[in-house]
């Protein structure tokens, strides 16, 4: 029988009622904060409304927007996802792939690093014309594009998450008689891990960075950019600044409830942060 009496029970709903509340609120006040400050620069006509429109009318630019199967917001979202999934695990395996395979070799790591850092320095949306030229005027440049901006930072995240391992542990396995592969897969990859999901964190936010302006400048690929793209031409700024907030909205929900997760579960795990 369980030991929580009706009263006890009553409490804990209470407080993990209570705990729910303060989270959305420590996370949700700025945002708040923020579009108060919108509607009433709107409501008291401080900036045209043709420079920026009131909350109200971005809202029912997008429920609109929503219904209208020419734009047919709904499926923009989902193509722009999809091919964000895509783009970030291409990138990513690559990248992870052939980051801890060259940081295993010093010779390897010290040609494939500067060049690494070099490609960090230049813009992903520069590599467009040659994804164009390559994998022609569509879909498959984007991917390309997006897979690219992943894999820059990931790699560099994987090369720096190696290195952190401690030369103690090094020494330790290697002691044990851990050597080669299983050396790598046993001992150096898992104190890999909290780092790489760092790592995973950053190279999503370039993907999608990489995909926005990759869908903007190729015409005919479906997604949230071509959206945007039409808004500006038709001179509607209203389902400009919707397309923005539901880009922004997908952003934090992906940050607050996968990625954030995430992280506090694995640093728990590893014992780099108390269970709470």
């Amino acid at each position: 029988m369980s030991d929580l009496t009706p009263a006890s029970a009553s409490q804990a709903a209470g407080n993990a009622a209570l705990t729910t509340v303060m989270w959305l609120v420590r996370r949700s006040w700025l945002i708040v904060a923020l579009a108060f400050i919108w509607w009433l620069v709107a409501q008291m006509g401080w900036v045209a409304p043709y420079r920026l429109p009131s909350p109200g009318s971005v809202l029912q630019e997008l429920r609109a927007a929503f219904g209208d199967e020419r734009i047919d917001l709904t499926g923009a979202i989902v193509s722009t996802f999809v091919r964000l999934l895509e783009g970030w695990f291409i990138g990513v395996v690559l990248a992870v792939g052939l980051g801890v395979a060259t940081a295993a070799r010093p010779f390897l790591e010290d040609g494939v690093r500067p060049l690494a850092a070099g490609l960090q320095a230049v813009p992903t949306i520069a590599f467009l014309p040659l994804a164009i030229l390559w994998f022609g005027f569509g879909p498959s440049a984007v991917l390309a594009i997006t897979a690219f901006g992943t894999f820059k930072p990931m790699l560099l995240a994987t090369y720096g998450a190696v290195h952190q391992v401690s030369p103690t542990l090094r020494m330790a396995g290697r002691a044990l008689g851990a050597h080669g592969l299983f050396f790598h897969r046993t001992l150096v990859f898992p104190a890999t891990v909290p780092a790489l999901v760092t790592g995973l964190r950053l190279s999503w936010a370039f993907a999608w960075r990489s995909l926005m302006a990759a869908e903007l400048i190729v015409g005919g690929t479906p997604g949230l950019g071509q959206v945007l793209e039409e808004g500006r031409e038709l001179n509607n700024i209203q389902l400009v600044i919707a397309v923005i907030v539901v880009i922004a909205a997908i952003g934090v929900v992906i940050e607050q409830v996968a990625f954030a997760r995430l992280e506090r579960m694995v640093r728990t795990r590893w014992g780099l942060a108390v269970p709470q």
